[in-house]
Order: C-alpha cells, then sequence, then structure tokens
C-alpha cells in the first residue's frame, strides 16, 4: 500500500511541498488511526512532526545528509569513528569502478535504504547499479515523505568502506540507534538479523544501563535480545558528543571488530517501529520541541564557521 501510494505522487514531485502536512497527516493515520496534534503536540512523533512543519530544520538537513555529516563527526569525534571514504559524485557516470576496491558500498546522502552492497568488485555489472544510483538520484523521497529536510539535501552518491565482521563477514551488522533527548541518550534501540534494505527485522530497546526494555512494545511483537555490546560505554559518550545541543536525534552506530563506527543521525524516525503509545507519550516529556537549534547556530558552536 505505501509503495503504491508514492507511485501515485511520484509524477507530482517538485509541487508537493505545499501539501506537506496533509502528506504527513495521511501517513500516520494509516499507521496510527488518529489524527496528528498540531495544536498542542504531547506524544513523541507529534512534537517532531510538528517541529519539521514549524521550525528552522536547516540543521536537519545538514546532518541528515550522510556526506555533510562527516564533516562534523570528524570535527566532534575525529575520523577513525567514520567509515572510509571513496569517493563522492553527482551523478553515477561519475563512478570508475576501476578505482574502488574489492568491496565496498554506494549509497545515496539523501535517502533510506538506497543502499548497495558489493562484496566482490569481480561479480557485478556496473551499469546495472548506475541504473539503480540514477533511479535514486531522481526519486523525491524527501517530496514524497513530508520530510522536507531530506528534500533540501544536494542530493550525491557516495562510496564507502563495506563494514564486515572478520568473525562473520556475511552477517549483518546490529544497529545501536540512541535515542537523545537534550543532547543526553535516553534509550538505545536495537535492530539485529535485518534482512537487507528491508523493515524485516528483530528489535529491542535498552536503557543506558542496558536493561531490557520489553514494555515499550505490544505482547503481540517479536523481540529480540541483545548481548550488550563491548563498546557500550564508549558509544553512549560518542552519542552524547554527538547530540549535544540539539532537543533530539537518534545516533545511529555499529560496533565492528571492537570498535565503534558512525551510521547516521536521523530527526524523523520511522514510525513502523511498533512502540506502543504510551511510552511514545512517555518519551514526549523528554524534549521541549522549541529549544530546537539552527544549523548556523550549531556551526558557531564547533567553530565550522
Amino acid at each position: 500500500m505505501k509503495e503504491l501510494f508514492y507511485k501515485i505522487l511520484a509524477p507530482f514531485s517538485g509541487h508537493l511541498k505545499p501539501f506537506q502536512k496533509l502528506l504527513l497527516e495521511t501517513r500516520f493515520y494509516s499507521r496510527y488511526k488518529r489524527r496528528i496534534q498540531w495544536k498542542h503536540p504531547i506524544s513523541f512523533f507529534d512534537k517532531i512532526i510538528w517541529m519539521s512543519c514549524n521550525a528552522d530544520t536547516s540543521l536537519w538537513t545538514w546532518l541528515a545528509d550522510k556526506y555533510q555529516v562527516r564533516e562534523y563527526v570528524e570535527k566532534k569525534c575525529g575520523a577513525n569513528l567514520l567509515t572510509q571514504l571513496y569517493g563522492a559524485y553527482h551523478k553515477s557516470s561519475e563512478i570508475n569502478y576501476d578505482l574502488l576496491p574489492q568491496s565496498f558500498v554506494l549509497k545515496t546522502n539523501n535517502g533510506c535504504t538506497s543502499n548497495i552492497l558489493v562484496k566482490n568488485k569481480s561479480q557485478i555489472l556496473p551499469a546495472n547499479l548506475n541504473k539503480k544510483l540514477d533511479y535514486w538520484m531522481q526519486y523525491p523521497y524527501g517530496e514524497l515523505t513530508g520530510q522536507l529536510h531530506y528534500a533540501a539535501i544536494p542530493p550525491r552518491i557516495i562510496a564507502e568502506e563495506l563494514l564486515q565482521q572478520k568473525d562473520a563477514p556475511d552477517a549483518p551488522l546490529i544497529d545501536y540507534k540512541f535515542y537523545c533527548f537534550n543532547g543526553v541518550p535516553k534509550y538505545c534501540f536495537v535492530i539485529s538479523h535485518r534482512k537487507f534494505n528491508t523493515h524485516n527485522i528483530k528489535k529491542m530497546i535498552y536503557d543506558m544501563d542496558w536493561n531490557p526494555c520489553k514494555e515499550f512494545f505490544p505482547p503481540t511483537d517479536e523481540t529480540k535480545d541483545c548481548a550488550c555490546p563491548t563498546c557500550f560505554e564508549e558509544m553512549k559518550k560518542i552519542a552524547c558528543t554527538l547530540a549535544e545541543g540539539i532537543n533530539f536525534v537518534r545516533v545511529d552506530l555499529y560496533e565492528v571488530n571492537g570498535k565503534v563506527k558512525f551510521g547516521e543521525m536521523t530527526f524523523m524516525p520511522g514510525w513502523d517501529t511498533g512502540i506502543t503509545e504510551k511510552t511514545l507519550l512517555s518519551w514526549g516529556k523528554l524534549f521541549d520541541e522549541k529549544q530546537l537549534i539552527t544549523a548556523s547556530e550549531m556551526r558557531k558552536r564547533i567553530h565550522l564557521q
């Protein structure tokens, strides 16, 4: 149903920005069967959606850009947290596959699940990859989903290092998604057993002492406990550093071969997490939507201007 909805709207891309609230309302109602609370947002998603339409989201655009955010991460935490960057391109025809290593990742910087994992370069057809990348570069993800901070990101293709565990190179990485309120990580949403580029996952939420919060999900939801990562304390410090001064952001990290690696920063988490409305109401009390810091102010804070 979701894909059909986007397919119907795609021909109208470039003209959808005035209908942001309507798009968000439609998507939200299809998921939660209720209206968004625009006048007095209380619940977690209501506050974030309210901010996306009423606040200055230039900071969101800057840090949600999977290419530009590297500058921020390096300044705040150092280059070791980043995956190796092999190239950034404005179109697929700029990619010289001969210069890329045997394994790598290709992805766009302004969307969701627009990634290609290449484990063996000799087994790919560059023309097929380029066709998919060109489609993603033209796909108006931000407009179609009502997330206009993505629509404001200048699209690029990125070639990066492929992260793999030495003892299990074919296993999907575990995602550690830190929900940070007013610069402080409060919960870690752990996603494991992910099927690539899908929402078919195992999940669990932990507090900052690694206590599982199974009550955050309906009893019918399938959850999966995970062992605490060996770098958990370091991860918490990194999430705190990257979220400093920001009223809400989700900081995604990985633990790869005993080291922490940065994933991305997200300001409008997906609505298909299964978190209960009771939990979302309690999370809504953790931040003030009026404390949003603009991109220009943040750049001054970290001396990027």
